[in-house]
């Protein structure tokens, strides 16, 4: 694939390694022409020194011609003039990278639409996701932006011997309208079910929906929801209260930040979901106050490599079962996993660099991810003017076999729910696709305009 990336920072820098590494022909552009030279020497990549809002710059970049293109510099307003230019100029698809607090904004006004861009990220967001996969083992289809499908969630569980729903056709289960199962692991081998497939007990079932009901259906089937655990947070900035939300209705959380104005903000957007306490991480008698020790997980989100890491191993000497760090300096992580045993770690460049890979899909299809780490496909694809998918109700579209659509994402008019039998897509909703590879491009060509002479 063709991919400019606009910005050479450590996050656009890191982006075109690896992507040049997998053979796709990069073209990096930043202003710095130190910085370029300086990297030109050790990546197969095209290097322009230049100002990325500018449409001569990006013409000369051949953004007309990109498969992808991607605005990271460190500048919000830059990235979104750079993307929006870039679609403009002709380029397929356009990702703007942008701070935290702008992302809550998108369900209020759609600056996507707006700019002409196809996706914005936020780094902050991106790693909390991450953060938050490996605290609750969730499959990697957490990615899911929730600005982009608000309360809506894939949660995996175990059904066990005895309980309600085994033996049972999925047609006679009953479940809410807005719950849907994509996908059953079976002897640990993955399957789409359908209507009839009768469940059997020790089943793993993913299932797709508004939380509250997923929990309900859960319970009602004698499964086992993830482990409630005691979560301690160290670090108030956007990645911590972001890694809150996300965790809040799932766990118990403290979010521990020294900055008493910013834990006062904090309070008030986190509410009495997470208990938000004014204390330095430096001071390990006010740690063992709070009790930290008796927590379940660790996790340090501070915007310093040292304090975090630090903040880790005084964890887990006082008693922390599993903790958690955030770092920049990638370089850190040999020592992270062979001196200080701390359990897991990411940073915001490693977070990018795997969300990224999702955006490299052609046609209709804007991301694509797996479900089990298995052949199970969960894709999005955007519909397209005159499509067969827009021209009727979803009973009447005839989609192939293994096809189960979990979620519609509608920009105008913000909705996202689990569509019904008639429901009907619009050009420019989102379809969250569960599948399998072989059945992929015959799904795709009804949600892609017809072919024309």
């Amino acid at each position: 694939m063709r991919i400019l990336i606009l910005g050479a920072g450590t996050v656009g820098s890191s982006i075109a390694k690896m992507l040049s590494k997998h053979q796709h022909d990069v073209t990096l552009v930043d202003r710095d022409s130190e910085k370029l030279d300086a990297m030109s020497e050790s990546l197969d990549a095209m290097v322009l020194v230049g100002n990325v809002t500018e449409a001569a710059v990006l013409f000369q970049a051949d953004a007309m011609n990109a498969d992808l293109c991607l605005a990271v510099t460190d500048s919000d307003e830059t990235n979104i003039v750079a993307a929006s230019l870039a679609k403009a100029l002709g380029a397929r698809r356009t990702v703007a990278r942008v701070y935290a607090p702008l992302t809550a904004n998108l369900e209020i006004f759609d600056y996507c639409s707006h700019f002409g861009i196809d996706k914005i990220i936020s780094l902050e967001q991106l790693t909390a996701v991450r953060l938050a996969q490996a605290i609750d083992n969730f499959t990697e289809s957490l990615n899911l932006e929730p600005y982009l499908y608000g309360n809506l969630e894939l949660m995996e569980f175990e059904i066990f011997e005895g309980a309600r729903g085994v033996g049972k056709k999925i047609r006679d289960l009953g479940f809410p309208s807005a719950v849907r199962i994509g996908a059953i692991r079976r002897n640990r081998l993955p399957f789409i079910p359908c209507a009839d497939d009768i469940l059997q007990a020790n089943d793993k079932i993913a299932i797709f929906g508004v939380h509250e009901d997923l929990q309900k259906v859960c319970k009602s089937m004698g499964g086992k929801l993830p482990q409630k655990k005691d979560i301690i947070i160290a670090g108030g900035g956007e990645t911590g209260l972001h890694l809150a939300q996300l965790l809040k209705n799932r766990h118990r959380v403290r979010l521990i930040e020294s900055d008493r104005d910013r834990c006062e903000e904090l309070a008030a957007t986190l509410g009495r979901s997470v208990e938000v306490i004014n204390v330095d991480l430096h001071n390990r008698a006010d740690l063992e106050e709070e009790h930290i020790g008796q927590a379940d997980a660790f996790v340090a989100c501070t915007g310093y490599d040292e304090n975090n890491l630090i903040g880790c191993v005084e964890a887990k000497e006082m008693g922390v079962e599993s903790t958690y760090c955030l770092i920049s300096r990638v370089d850190y992580g040999d020592v992270i996993k062979n001196k200080l045993e701390i359990d897991f770690w990411t940073s915001p460049r490693e977070a990018a660099t795997r969300r990224m890979m999702n955006f490299l899909q052609r046609g209709v299809i804007t991301s694509c991810d797996r479900i089990f780490n298995s052949e199970i496909q969960l894709v999005e694809v955007e519909v397209q003017p005159d499509s067969c998918i827009s021209q009727c109700e979803l009973k009447d579209a005839k989609l192939p076999p293994q096809c189960i659509i979990l979620g519609a994402s509608r920009k105008r008019g913000k909705m996202n729910q689990v569509p019904g039998a008639h429901f009907r897509f619009e050009p420019g909703d989102v379809a969250l696709i569960v599948t399998r590879d072989p059945h992929l491009d015959a799904i795709t060509e009804k949600f892609d305009s017809p072919k024309r002479a």
